[in-house]
């Protein structure tokens, strides 16, 4: 099990502005980037918030949950990603020998902590942030598909901040090949 995980600042920065954008609604994206000898996040793919009620048959109340039961559902509580954007990013990134190490989403109005519902939904083992504004940004590991449901364990992982680009390099910005120039 990882004990940290690597973000450079640009992909930090592109990472909150993105899940921000849609405040108050959850921001959701997919963290791209190598896993030897860390986590580190190389690319942040921003994604469309598609969850609505029933999607994917999951249900949408958890039970003793004290978070999620005094927030109705929606997208304000909820995100989903889209499974054909997972699929586009796995095969942007293998083409670059990385993969997804994990996704990001926001909750607004909350604490950057996984909720039963984030427990119970995640796919399977991998890396999962949480944009809370000003509450604070938070990486945690989720172990193991399967069984666990609200209770799957989470660990939490150092978010180390690095600065990798200097001034006269490029960041690349979006997956469709824009670059940005640093100044």
């Amino acid at each position: 099990m990882p004990c940290r995980l690597r973000i450079d600042l640009d992909c930090l920065m592109i990472l909150r502005a993105s899940l921000g954008a849609v405040s108050p609604e959850e921001g959701c994206a997919l963290l791209l980037g190598e896993s030897a000898p860390d986590l580190n996040v190389r690319f942040v793919w921003p994604c469309c918030n598609v969850w609505r009620p029933g999607f994917g048959g999951f249900n949408d109340a958890i039970t003793g949950d004290r978070d999620q039961s005094l927030v109705s559902a929606s997208r304000r509580s909820r995100f989903a990603l889209d499974p054909r954007e997972q699929i586009a990013a796995q095969r942007w990134s293998r083409q670059r020998g990385w993969r997804v190490l994990g996704s990001a989403h926001s909750h607004p109005e909350g604490q950057p902590l996984p909720s039963a519902l984030d427990r119970q939904w995640a796919a399977g083992e991998g890396v999962m942030v949480i944009d809370a504004g000003v509450a604070g940004v938070r990486a945690w590991w989720l172990q193991g598909a399967g069984p666990g449901g609200p209770d799957k364990p989470v660990s939490a992982l150092s978010l180390v901040v690095h600065s990798q680009a200097t001034v006269g390099d490029t960041v690349m910005s979006c997956p469709d090949g824009v670059f940005l120039p640093l100044q």
